[in-house]
């Protein structure tokens, strides 16, 4: 074989053609680039008013500027257009693309992306009263090196034709109204793109919390269906978020569980101790001092002045006890000057991990804070009870009580993104 003919099957193996709804898709490759026609179905190029909406699309083609958007020049013989010449390219369907390399679907941002253009390209062209109707894989074009999408011609530009004739074979990718013969929207454009999305994502798994959105897609009562396809890509990112705040926010909940029950696991144990009921007997009148010193004390005296008090009123009564009434009165101070200290200590400790930028903070870091953050709980919690007199017991319970408020409301009050959600910049367009 001479290098001549070599060249002539080289360009022969380039011309299979890949069957579209409106006609045949090839290309050849001639001086170095690739050239690309569709050849028409004849069942659709004998319709008298077939050369007419070529002619019309490829006008109104020109005007659009976005990549997504192939263009073409309408190829007439003697009986009208029997075929067009499309932009210099190496296309391929998405059938191909996925058949030929599947494993293109595990890429990370592939569907993502592919579903993110063509909603900008449907967006643009339904603004402009322009709908392809028809997502199916092989109506559906890429390029081949980067695999980006690309939409050739648009259907509502055919609405004239026999529709059930046009897309046969496709049937399930086009809204039963228009196959009905009814009026062509952009909710059969929500309809056609949510059955490609099924398909995009069948190999990898539809996720489940985009069900429900897939449904309301292809509803069949148009009106039931997403008014846009702006709008039905909004719903599916959003129910995508949800699932991961959720997931992200039950972790977080658990790891503030885990921290108050490191915090219980590390504080001293109180001693078992075995009590004797003391007999009851009254105390002598003349033994009883009517001079109470803890009364008129107000919340904010500190924990060395209740200690002192308490010590003075000891001596005075000659190490007597104190009657019962007045040891509440003791006790209840104490408790009350040990709250509004600790929560004060507490809400200053539990702040350096419970905020939007420690939250953020990848899981070995935020461990580590929690960690030391529970060990200076443990600590402030022993010294504040020493200090006010209290027992361990009573300020163990005290403190997990205003530990377990505290974490609440810091978490109730943390903003949107304190778990590390953020939207993606490509999302918000």
């Amino acid at each position: 074989m001479n290098f001549e003919e070599l060249l002539e099957t080289r360009d022969v193996r380039k011309t299979t053609k890949v069957r579209l709804p409106y006609g045949y898709f090839y290309k050849r490759l001639i001086d170095g680039k690739y050239s690309n026609f569709v050849e028409f179905h004849d069942e659709v190029a004998d319709h008298v008013a077939f050369s007419n909406c070529v002619r019309t699309e490829a006008a109104d083609m020109e005007k659009i500027g976005n990549k997504h958007q192939l263009h073409f020049v309408p190829n007439e013989g003697d009986g009208g257009v029997y075929a067009i010449a499309v932009e210099v390219g190496n296309f391929i369907t998405f059938e191909q693309l996925i058949n030929e390399n599947p494993a293109v679907i595990a890429r990370e941002t592939f569907a993502a992306d592919t579903l993110r253009n063509l909603v900008e390209i449907t967006e643009l062209l339904n603004d402009k009263g322009i709908y392809h109707v028809c997502f199916a894989p092989c109506n559906v074009l890429a390029r081949k090196n980067d695999s980006s999408v690309r939409l050739l011609c648009h259907g509502s530009f055919y609405a004239k034709l026999d529709q059930e004739t046009l897309y046969d074979g496709l049937e399930d990718y086009v809204a039963p109204e228009v196959l009905a013969g009814g009026e062509i929207t952009a909710r059969a454009d929500v309809y056609s793109l949510a059955k490609f999305v099924s398909w995009l994502y069948h190999s990898a798994g539809l996720p489940f919390e985009w069900r429900h959105v897939i449904a309301r897609a292809t509803a069949e009562d148009p009106e039931r269906r997403y008014a846009s396809v702006k709008e039905f890509y909004n719903a599916l990112i959003n129910y995508k978020n949800m699932r991961r705040t959720s997931i992200i926010g039950f972790a977080a909940i658990a790891i503030a569980l885990a921290i108050v029950g490191c915090y219980f696991y590390m504080l001293p144990q109180p001693e078992q101790m075995e009590y004797v009921k003391a007999v009851e007997e009254p105390i002598p009148d003349d033994m009883l001092d009517e001079e109470n010193l803890l009364y008129g004390l107000g919340a904010d005296a500190d924990s060395a002045t209740i200690a002192n008090i308490v010590a003075k009123q000891m001596r005075m009564k000659d190490s007597l006890t104190i009657d019962e009434k007045e040891m509440k009165a003791y006790q209840a101070k104490a408790e009350q000057i040990f709250r509004k200290q600790f929560t004060k200590e507490a809400d200053r400790i539990l702040s350096k991990v419970y905020n939007n930028k420690g939250m953020n903070l990848n899981e070995k870091d935020f461990m580590a804070r929690s960690r030391s953050m529970t060990e200076e709980l443990a600590k402030a919690e022993e010294k504040l009870a020493k200090e006010a007199n209290l027992g361990n017991e009573k300020s163990q319970r005290i403190a997990s009580e205003i530990i377990d408020q505290l974490t609440t409301k810091k978490m109730e009050a943390l903003d949107k993104d304190y778990l590390g959600i953020k939207k993606n910049k490509t999302e918000k367009k």
